[in-house]
């Protein structure tokens, strides 16, 4: 169904795909890089798609009915309504989770998967090459961004788009060809943030990308070899960070050879106040807000906010999702993360094994980056986070339709 709008005198035929395909990118454009007022912007897009949800609930209701299992947090959320210190709070950040969801099942409808993809390019390619222009030396090794971390996580969004896009042949040749010409520019303003956390995630998700997408040339027999391979070597990676063995750790290591620190600046001494909290209210947590309560001269949160040399007028949080939600929501939240982490992980990259099209390996990449950065940042059902909406995304794509000629897998763009 399209609309016949007038700009300046002239007509335009305008579908609805091509509409919702235009406020999401807007959208994305708007989250990889906050600035000032962009609330002007985001509370009218955010309005938009929480009519759009209500307008098309029975077109969405088949996916919805899917994808239950995400639903599970949300609830026991509104359920710490009951023992949370801050109700107000509590109720005003539950509802701007649900609004998250619903722009995400808004967004996966009506678009299909490359058009996300292709988004997530444009909204990532565009503050990159602010960034080059602005420092194109990176002198100051965050370009456009507040930090250097947010512009190697954009980066790494940008390099994995723009890797995938030019390794699918559902795309039009010279979409392709932008994309793989995007990349020197994705890998240059990667070394100019000079993140660690970035650099090792492009890699990861380059090797994933090449593993996922021409594993068909190998034999089964090498597929289940290789897989295994780097399956022990996460094991034998994690065991080793989770015992912490002084003589050999990789993760020090690996910090070391970065020239980073290895309590990950400070990460490490938040977690010890986070494990303190959690055992003195281990199964119902304080609820959200209940913690991070600096205006308490008394509160344990005062004390890190004094030795972290933070105003009190900051937000703050332990940089990490999953100690983050035992606090806040207990091991009950937690075990309900978790769960709604590995059913979505699970979804997406059994359908890029079994489909092995390219923009389900390019949600695979998504949802490792997710995982990976879920452990130094507050990420996993963050309201309005970036990385998180594309996790969900990719996850509802794959509930939409089991065919995939009703997910767009075989269509050019535009067609």
């Amino acid at each position: 169904m399209s609309r016949r709008i007038s700009i300046l005198g002239r007509s335009f035929d305008i579908s609805a795909e091509t509409r919702d395909h235009f406020l999401v990118t807007v959208w994305l454009l708007v989250t990889v890089k906050q600035f000032r007022f962009d609330e002007l912007i985001l509370y009218p897009l955010a309005l938009y798609f929480f009519w759009a949800f209500m307008r098309d609930f029975r077109q969405i209701f088949e996916i919805l009915a899917r994808s239950y299992v995400l639903w599970f947090f949300p609830i026991w959320w509104f359920l710490s309504l009951a023992w949370g210190e801050h109700p107000g709070q509590t109720l005003k950040s539950g509802l701007q989770l649900v609004l998250t969801l619903m722009i995400c099942y808004g967004a996966v409808l009506r678009l299909r998967p490359r058009q996300i993809m292709v988004s997530v390019w444009i909204a990532a390619g565009y503050f990159g090459l602010l960034s080059f222009i602005v420092d194109p030396l990176g002198s100051s090794a965050k370009g456009v961004f507040k930090s250097k971390n947010s512009l190697g996580g954009a980066m790494v969004l940008f390099w994995v788009a723009g890797l995938c896009m030019a390794l699918d042949p559902g795309l039009t040749r010279k979409i392709r060809i932008a994309a793989a010409a995007s990349l020197p520019l994705a890998f240059w303003m990667i070394q100019v943030s000079n993140s660690a956390t970035a650099t090792l995630l492009a890699m990861g998700s380059c090797t994933a990308v090449v593993f996922l997408r021409f594993r068909s040339l190998l034999s089964p027999i090498a597929t289940v070899a290789t897989v295994s391979l780097l399956v022990s070597f996460a094991l034998i990676y994690g065991s080793y960070a989770a015992l912490d063995v002084v003589e050999i750790n990789p993760v020090k290591q690996v910090l070391r050879a970065f020239g980073k620190n290895t309590t990950l600046t400070g990460r490490t001494v938040l977690w010890e106040y986070a494990t303190v909290e959690i055992r003195n209210r281990p199964l119902l947590g304080v609820g959200p807000g209940g913690f991070w309560t600096p205006e308490d001269p008394f509160s344990v949160a005062r004390r890190i906010y004094d030795e972290f040399h933070k105003v009190y007028s900051a937000t703050f949080g332990f940089h990490n999702s999953y100690y983050e939600t035992a606090v806040h929501f207990g091991l009950i939240g937690l075990g309900l993360l978790v769960i709604t982490t590995l059913w979505t992980f699970c979804r997406i990259f059994a359908f890029a094994i079994v489909q092995n099209e390219v923009w389900a390996i390019f949600f695979t990449c998504i949802a490792l980056i997710t995982i990976a950065t879920s452990v130094t940042e507050v990420v996993l059902m963050s309201a309005f986070h970036l990385l998180f909406m594309l996790f969900i995304m990719g996850s509802l794509l794959t509930c939409k339709s089991a065919s995939p000629s009703a997910l767009g897998t075989t269509a050019r763009p535009g067609k």
